[in-house]
């Protein structure tokens, strides 16, 4: 399965990479993990990051 993301989706992801602190504040079912580790996973191959700490509940 192919990600698409949607507008608001990649304006959330340009949002983390360009500001050093950063919160996605959406709904239920809006992509906020795929946004994250999008975001994550551009960070790593950029070098900025190595390591991540993701930290979120069980249910």
């Amino acid at each position: 399965m192919q990600y698409k993301p949607h507008e608001y989706q990649q304006y959330a992801t340009r949002f983390i990479l360009d500001h050093p602190v950063a919160a996605i504040l959406l709904d239920m079912g809006l992509g906020k993990s795929v946004i994250t580790l999008t975001a994550i996973k551009q960070l790593i191959q950029q070098g900025k990051v190595q390591r991540v700490l993701v930290v979120a509940p069980l249910r």
